[in-house]
């Protein structure tokens, strides 16, 4: 798919686990497309050890899964991007840019799956309650449960910026805070917190109200 590509220089393939990790370790790419299933080890498996190896390296999954939990534990070991096998050319190398330059992207109907997770679970709670560990609550400002439900959306730090009228800057500010208090690193591993809060509660981590769902609604069928 990314042959003649001028934009992206392939730096090799690799058909398993082992293959894939001394690859990395040889040539230190930027960025990895990786695939859940695998021979021997799995992606998410690999992935992890991918990290471990260049912490600084961006992973993309590309896979044809799309379950709540496969998706989760790809976000919760730190990948940058999650991609249906269905995209587009374009569509990958602009989301290879995108991850590239710091940013995370999901499939759009990847998350779909998340908040039909979320609508399904959640019982429309009024009020959001993450967990620090198994017991203990985490208190969020309201300013924060706004900002992370944006988070939830998919929403960039510049739209939730425009979203919430406050400067990128400070927006960037909440959302390390939101990290410190969820004891995460980044944006994806905040989301699959949320999921495997969902999924192990009876109390939501998120709440998205009708309001947000028919918002990502007019926005899938706006693609």
């Amino acid at each position: 798919m990314l042959n003649n590509c001028d934009e992206i220089t392939i730096a090799g393939s690799c058909g398993n686990s082992e293959e894939a990790l001394a690859k990395i370790d040889s040539v230190n790419p930027d960025v990895i497309l990786m695939d859940i299933k695998m021979e021997g080890v799995n992606g998410i498996e690999t992935a992890k050890k991918a990290l471990d190896q260049i912490p600084g390296i961006k992973i993309i999954f590309l896979t044809i899964f799309e379950d709540t939990e496969s998706i989760r534990q790809a976000l919760q070991i730190g990948a940058a991007g999650y991609l249906l096998k269905h995209v587009s050319r374009q569509n990958l190398i602009d989301a290879i840019k995108r991850v590239y330059a710091g940013e995370t992207i999901i499939d759009q109907s990847v998350f779909r799956q998340i908040v039909n997770d979320y609508t399904r679970l959640s019982k429309k709670h009024t009020e959001i309650k993450p967990l620090k560990s198994e017991d203990e609550p985490v208190e969020l400002t309201p300013r924060e449960q706004e900002i992370l439900r944006h988070l939830v959306r998919g929403l960039t730090n510049k739209e939730i910026s425009t979203a919430t009228n406050l400067a990128v800057d400070t927006v960037k500010t909440h959302l390390r805070n939101i990290y410190r208090k969820l004891q995460v690193k980044n944006r994806t591993q905040a989301i699959s917190r949320a999921m495997k809060s969902v999924r192990s509660n009876s109390d939501s981590l998120f709440v998205i109200e009708n309001q947000e769902i028919d918002q990502i609604n007019e926005q899938d069928s706006g693609h």
